[in-house]
């Protein structure tokens, strides 16, 4: 089944183009069989069953809290303490309590996307990375994110499969035509939140960027001519 794990619509993020009116058309359009909303704060904006009813199409929703050791992306669970901030450290330890799970969103954007971005070669080395907090803290990593480079892709991957850690995809659309830019694959059917829960656990699944050449490419979502 193939689910597209981080979205944000106009709602609950003040940087979002998206209605909510819109997510089934384009998620469809993308061929996918299920989505979740990821807005950022303290608790999900608990819309998500009500979407799926109206709609007819499986929609899950899940928290993007900001930590540390940046944002992660948090499932399976409705609510995160109410404190000025959270450290990476204690949110870990709240999901595991609660019997979620917690994958790093973009996790090295600011040191390979932007430097990329600015014509600079990355300095992050894998060896360093690998000796980070953040690897024993996290469930996995969002190894395709619709605005990274492929290079940060790539490396997220790389960290994966040396850290034993899993890979999810999300596009962090914040236009219509960005869902379903990359994804989660799973082997397990997802038919509910527990399920979804359950799979992200124990089951079998992996990222996949599904961007064409030309979108992969630096500042490519923010040239407003490709909205549409």
């Amino acid at each position: 089944m193939v689910f597209d794990l981080h979205i944000h619509t106009k709602y609950g993020s003040a940087d979002s183009y998206i209605d909510h009116k819109e997510l089934v058309p384009y998620a469809r359009q993308a061929k996918l069989d299920g989505i979740c909303i990821t807005e950022h704060g303290f608790e999900k904006t608990r819309v998500a069953e009500r979407l799926s009813q109206e709609y007819g199409f499986l929609i899950l929703e899940g928290i993007e809290f900001s930590t540390d050791l940046g944002d992660m992306l948090v499932y399976g669970i409705d609510s995160i303490p109410r404190k000025f901030f959270l450290r990476a450290d204690e949110l870990s330890q709240f999901v595991i309590q609660e019997g979620g799970a917690m994958f790093a969103a973009h996790p090295f954007r600011s040191e390979v996307t932007r430097s990329i971005e600015r014509g600079i070669t990355p300095r992050v080395s894998l060896n360093d990375v690998l000796h980070r907090p953040l690897v024993g803290l996290v469930d996995g990593l969002e190894v395709a994110n619709g605005s990274s480079v492929p290079e940060d892709v790539a490396f997220c991957q790389v960290v994966c499969e040396q850290a034993g850690l899993k890979s999810i995809g999300g596009s962090d659309a914040h236009q219509p035509n960005q869902i379903g830019s990359c994804v989660t694959i799973f082997e397990n059917s997802i038919h509910c939140e527990a399920d979804f829960v359950a799979a992200l656990k124990g089951g079998v699944f992996y990222a996949e960027d599904r961007r064409q050449r030309v979108q992969k490419s630096p500042n490519w979502w923010v040239n407003k001519q490709q909205w549409s």
